[in-house]
């Protein structure tokens, strides 16, 4: 068995675990009872028990307006710059192919979910959600070629986007006033575009890819911190 699977079954375990031990030793009063008004950061778990970004978010955040109902945004931004060289030699003929490509790239990723908590104990409950999500790229680059003592000089255009929606259920166990731990999982609905446009020296053309998928997410452990 591969040891990331191992690691997974460890991590649910130690959950089922701790949520033995937190039913045991309930508290007299439900921690979602004081959440209204209050916010929480979250981190997810790794495979090495290190923390990391949430659903693959530079920031997740959550905000309950009430006891029992929340909102959750995450968001991710990129910006890019880079240069890539390459030489290449051909062993039968010494000949030497050099290109250098400039790529300049920008994207960004929104995803949010209303998320709904179902009291099972003082501090476990069960929650359900759904949001939508959008992601979106534009990169552009420039190659030189240099082929056989020929210079050709390509441009390349990249954009699309994906949108759809998410669909979470999992269980959250606050082990302190201000702190849990989580499990979730779901079914992510997307659709994706796709445009490539080309042009240099001797020929151009264009691409577009249209898809719709659905996809089940990987279990997420994740740890809240609210204030």
């Amino acid at each position: 068995m591969p040891i990331s699977s191992n690691i997974r079954i460890l991590l649910s375990i130690l959950f089922l675990i701790l949520i033995s031990i937190s039913s045991t030793y309930s508290q007299s009063s439900s921690d979602l009872d004081s959440l209204e008004g209050k916010f929480a950061l979250q981190f997810q778990i790794s495979e090495d028990f290190t923390l990391t970004n949430f659903q693959g978010t530079t920031f997740s955040g959550k905000y309950h307006f009430s006891s029992r109902d929340a909102v959750r945004l995450g968001f991710t931004f990129e910006l890019s710059d880079s240069e890539i060289k390459a030489d290449v030699t051909h062993l039968d003929t010494t000949d030497s192919d050099q290109s250098k490509d400039n790529i300049n790239r920008f994207g960004f990723t929104i995803n949010s979910q209303y998320i709904h908590y179902f009291t099972v104990t003082d501090n476990i409950a069960f929650f359900g959600g759904a949001g939508p999500f959008i992601s979106f790229f534009d990169q552009n680059s420039e190659r030189v070629i240099t082929e056989n003592g020929t210079e050709i000089n390509r441009k390349i255009s990249r954009s699309g986007y994906t949108a759809g929606l998410d669909l979470i259920t999992g269980v959250e166990w606050w082990f302190h006033e201000q702190m849990s731990l989580s499990a979730e999982y779901g079914l992510k609905f997307n659709y994706t575009n796709s445009e490539d446009k080309f042009n240099d020296d001797v020929i151009e053309g264009e691409s577009e890819i249209n898809s719709f998928h659905i996809i089940g997410n990987t279990v997420k452990f994740g740890i809240s911190v609210y204030f």
